[in-house]
């Protein structure tokens, strides 16, 4: 889940304009054995999605684990290959690959926000808890939230009375919006923000906005207001 979420999020316009695209090259090292083995590799540009990568070697996979060395900060992430080809570098040919981040860190991704928006690196801020969150079509919904996980978070807002008991056959008043990954007592947590409505007998409406933190199986939920 947590790949797609975030896949997903960071590959969002008004995203894409929040976290551009650094162009400046930078050492890093590619593993398809889980870390046992790292070979060299050098990074070309980076974002808050993805990054485009040379190698000597073809990797050999479409998915692997890569670090990269950003301002004395060593980065850690999983990403895929979603374009590839062979450029000359330095009088060699080699692989370049772009690719996007199926995985990687809270702590290692605000790293890599900063560093493309020309903060410092060790900077302690909480730039990941100041993102605006975006809003989620109920194809996204479908397709990003398992079922048994929307369930989950809209049978604890009829438990709050925030939304009328759930029935089968109508669709629940609420729309959904994600926020990226946030840090929780050390842990990487997906931020969530539900908007809910419940109409009166007398056809008033009352509406409800409540934040949710979860874990990347969905486990782990708790409602934060």
């Amino acid at each position: 889940m947590l790949g797609d979420l975030l896949a997903w999020f960071t590959g969002k316009e008004v995203n894409r304009r929040k976290f551009p695209r650094k162009r400046k090259p930078f050492h890093a090292t590619y593993s398809i054995d889980g870390g046992v083995t790292r070979r060299p590799a050098i990074g070309l540009d980076i974002s808050g999605g993805g990054m485009c990568v040379i190698t000597q070697e073809d990797p050999g996979r479409d998915e692997f684990d890569l670090t990269a060395l950003i301002e004395q900060r060593t980065v850690r992430m999983r990403a895929k290959i979603v374009w590839r080809d062979r450029v000359n570098h330095q009088g060699r040919t080699v692989h370049r690959m772009g690719m996007r981040f199926t995985g990687i860190p809270a702590d290692d991704w605000d790293a890599i926000v900063r560093y493309t928006t020309d903060r410092p690196v060790g900077e302690d801020n909480k730039l990941q808890e100041e993102l605006e969150v975006v809003r989620m079509t109920p194809d996204e919904t479908d397709r990003l939230l398992p079922q048994v996980l929307q369930t989950r978070l809209l049978s604890m807002l009829v438990e709050r009375r925030r939304l009328a008991p759930l029935n089968p056959k109508q669709t629940p008043l609420v729309a959904y919006f994600y926020g990226g990954v946030a840090r929780h007592n050390g842990i990487a947590l997906h931020r969530l923000t539900i908007q809910s409505k419940v109409v009166m007998s007398d056809g008033n409406s009352e509406s409800f906005e409540t934040r949710f933190l979860f874990d990347d199986r969905g486990e782990q939920v708790t409602m934060l207001n």
